[in-house]
């Protein structure tokens, strides 16, 4: 079975020059640059969390390798490991009630 193409979203130019000006200043924000396709989804996940889709945790550095997280729903506090190149924001799961997170890492106190 073969995987599915990538295929391109159409954007005029007005959309794209509005997308650039958003990823400078995301990435002036965070110190955080990458790909396009590192941007978007790092976008996407805090707009999920933005709309409610899934919950806000909140992020306090710990280590290098690791941040402590205050589940936003339960208000449960666990140790997050980072995966490699982690900037920005990750998904996860709070293992105290389940509640899917968006953790997001600029913010990081």
């Amino acid at each position: 079975m073969s995987e599915p193409r990538q295929r391109p979203i159409p954007v005029t130019s007005q959309e794209r020059a509005v997308l650039e000006q958003q990823k400078r200043l995301y990435e002036k924000a965070t110190g955080d640059s990458g790909d396009w396709g590192e941007f978007l989804g790092k976008i996407a996940l805090l707009g999920l969390a933005a709309v409610g889709v899934y919950a806000l945790a909140k992020a306090t550095q710990r280590s290098p390798q690791s941040v402590d997280v205050d589940c936003g729903s339960c208000g449960g506090k666990f140790v997050m490991a980072l995966p490699k190149g982690a900037g920005g924001a990750v998904y996860t799961t709070c293992p105290h009630c389940g509640t899917e997170l968006v953790v997001p890492l600029g913010t990081s106190e």
